[in-house]
Formats: structure tokens, C-alpha cells, sequence
């Protein structure tokens, strides 16, 4: 591996992760915090902006410690925990028009494989990873019952996750930059 981030697959393999990569993670994540920093459901993910394979970074990772890369990958972990939560907001916070919602490109199966392999850096992250798992669970079980004559949520309740990843991972974000 030439580079001196990796990933790793559903597989175990790891895969090295280019600092192209990981700067395209990084504007994707500086861009997400910064339209969404007051906002914990109707999140901002215009069409064709958010492309890429964000819950395979999760496990982003290094080989060996330099000067930025805990800066690095504690930004793309969280930031891409923050992103499949803004995932998961666009797919419940509308009308929903049919029962298996998905991100284009990938099934909510997929994602949720990645986050049950995903180990969080700290137990605060663990939180995280709970209410995704609890979300993206409550998307692939969709039914019904759980939407109105409009289309709209009535069994599930998008506060509790959306509001944790305002205060604990955007607003957190700013208030560590504007301490170091």
C-alpha cells in the first residue's frame, strides 16, 4: 500500500486510501457542516452533490502516525457518520413513496452492512452508530403503517438522531477549529 491511509472492505481486505480521496471526503464533509449547522431533519444534500461511497470510509484508518493524519481521519470518520445520517434524513424526510427507499447507487442493506462492521474511535461515535443503525434498520423495515395518506413518517421520530448530529459531530466540528 503506497498510501499511508487504508479502509477496509465488508471482506476484511484493506484498501489503501489515496490523500486524492480523503480531499474529496474532505470537501464533501466541510460542505455538509457547513449547510447543515442548524439543522437536525430537513438537511440540506442537493441532487448530485454527495457521490461518494461515504460509509465505506468509516474505517478509515493509517498505518503510521504523521502530522495530520489523526486530524484526517478523525474528520472522515465523523463526517462521515454525519453524511449517512444526512442520508438517511433525505430518504425519510419526504413524502415517501415507496417502501424501499434507497440512495442511488446503493441498497440500505449494503449501508447497513458497513455500519454493523464499522467500530467506532470512542464511545461518543458509538452513540452515533447507533442511531444510524436504528434509522437505516427502521428504513429497510419500512411498512405502511408507518407513513400517512401523504407519505409522511407517523411511527418514527428523526429529532432524537438528527438533533445528536447537530450538537455532537457538526457543532462539535466548529467548536474544535475554533479551540486548536
Amino acid at each position: 500500500m503506497d498510501s499511508p491511509f487504508y479502509r477496509t472492505e465488508l471482506n476484511g481486505e484493506r484498501v489503501g486510501v489515496e490523500f486524492a480521496e480523503i480531499h474529496a471526503l474532505r470537501k464533501d464533509i466541510l460542505l455538509y457542516f457547513d449547510d447543515n449547522l442548524e439543522e437536525d431533519i430537513s438537511v440540506l444534500m442537493p441532487d448530485g452533490q454527495y457521490q461518494l461511497a461515504y460509509w465505506q470510509y468509516l474505517s478509515v484508518s493509517f498505518e503510521q502516525e504523521w502530522a495530520e493524519s489523526v486530524r484526517y481521519q478523525k474528520l472522515v470518520e465523523e463526517g462521515c457518520l454525519a453524511l449517512l445520517n444526512g442520508i438517511a434524513m433525505e430518504l425519510l424526510d419526504q413524502p415517501i413513496t415507496c417502501l424501499r427507499p434507497e440512495w442511488p447507487g446503493v441498497s440500505v442493506s449494503q449501508l447497513l452492512a458497513y455500519l454493523h462492521q464499522y467500530r467506532p474511535s470512542s464511545p461518543r461515535l458509538a452513540t452515533g452508530k447507533g442511531h444510524l443503525v436504528r434509522t437505516y434498520l427502521f428504513i429497510e423495515s419500512l411498512s405502511p403503517q408507518e407513513v400517512d395518506a401523504d407519505g409522511m413518517l407517523t411511527r418514527f421520530n428523526l429529532v432524537l438522531g438528527g438533533e445528536w448530529f447537530k450538537q455532537e459531530i457538526v457543532r462539535a466540528y466548529f467548536h474544535w477549529q475554533s479551540s486548536h
